[in-house]
């Protein structure tokens, strides 16, 4: 089984990293076990050995050893530590099993399972890692928005923007709250919980009559699909641009040192990336839109002159967690 090696050039070591997408995806046929990884290929049972036994996988010395291999010592795998009678008892019955096999003098024989005609090509690699992120974050990549707002709201519901508390992750030691309260920067308190961001929502909610705000993105998309439910093409629209105003809001607050007076000079912000995006939509539509960024001006300007008195939208309860969710718990 090749290794990495100090000596090796940079594209073959990327080349090893994603070794274990190839296993993943290639399909063997045990003969002689020459070709077969006896902890990580899914020979003996319906899952690999590594999976169906990770204590005696992580104790073992070499976990790139051949089925061949075990064969040939008859059964003599190194372990870091002696095994206690539990996991020896595990081991035997593995080792009973493989001797048990029905194995042939062939070499072993490998398929593709990705690709057409069961054969690896890097194309059917990358559309099998890929598509599951594009089903799942469809409606990102389907938006008519600059490309790199794409690439960050896509960050943002993934919880990798560089918010404060990512930033602690990674042993920053600067200060740990919001540029606009005092509470602890995280991507849901930023985007959704601060006072200053609840009142931006606030005012979004106010021009389709919503009487209520989202606390989190999980909570975003049933809360825009239920109040604003015939414009679904552009619930991500108006996310993107909200989303970005606050972002941009936020980094001049810590890098500019510029606080803004008021919640609703974000919304008027975000108005104009609706503005400006909006020429990136079909005819048709662009119409409806302008109409629709006019009547968020209008509450953003009127929320500059007046100062509300109505009580303020409460929060949507936190999402109930699902019975798959609680079975993973």
């Amino acid at each position: 089984m090749v290794k990495h090696r100090l000596d090796d050039s940079p594209i073959w070591s990327d080349l090893l990293k994603i070794r274990e997408v190839y296993l993943r995806g290639r399909i063997i046929k045990v003969a002689d076990g020459k070709k077969t990884l006896f902890w990580k290929d899914t020979w003996l049972r319906d899952r690999p050995l590594c999976l169906l036994h990770p204590v005696l996988f992580e104790w073992s010395q070499d976990k790139d050893i051949t089925v061949y291999d075990v064969l040939q010592s008859n059964g003599r795998v190194a372990f870091d530590r002696w095994l206690p009678p539990i996991l020896f008892e595990e081991w035997i019955e593995i080792i009973n099993a493989t001797f048990s096999f029905d194995f042939k003098t062939q070499a072993d024989e490998i398929s593709w399972k990705w690709g057409k005609n069961q054969t690896f090509t890097t194309k059917s690699t990358y559309e099998h890692l890929t598509c599951q992120a594009r089903a799942h974050f469809g409606h990102i990549w389907k938006s008519k928005i600059p490309y790199k707002i794409k690439i960050f709201t896509w960050l943002l519901e993934k919880n990798a923007i560089l918010t404060k508390d990512n930033l602690l992750k990674g042993k920053w030691l600067g200060n740990p709250n919001c540029s606009f309260c005092d509470q602890p920067e995280s991507i849901d308190h930023l985007f959704f919980q601060c006072p200053v961001v609840r009142c931006i929502w606030g005012l979004v909610g106010s021009c389709f009559k919503a009487s209520n705000i989202p606390g989190c993105y999980s909570q975003y998309r049933p809360w825009i699909e239920k109040w604003l439910p015939e414009w679904k093409f552009i619930h991500h629209f108006g996310f993107a641009a909200t989303s970005w105003a606050i972002w941009k809001s936020r980094n001049k607050a810590i890098f500019d040192n510029k606080i803004i007076r008021h919640p609703a000079e974000i919304l008027i912000h975000a108005c104009v990336f609706l503005k400006y995006w909006t020429g990136l939509q079909k005819e048709e539509v662009q119409v409806g839109l302008l109409e629709g960024v006019k009547t968020l001006l209008a509450c953003a300007h009127q929320a500059l002159v007046l100062q509300g008195t109505a009580a303020p939208r409460m929060l949507l309860a936190p999402p109930t967690p699902t019975a798959e969710e609680t079975e993973e718990d």
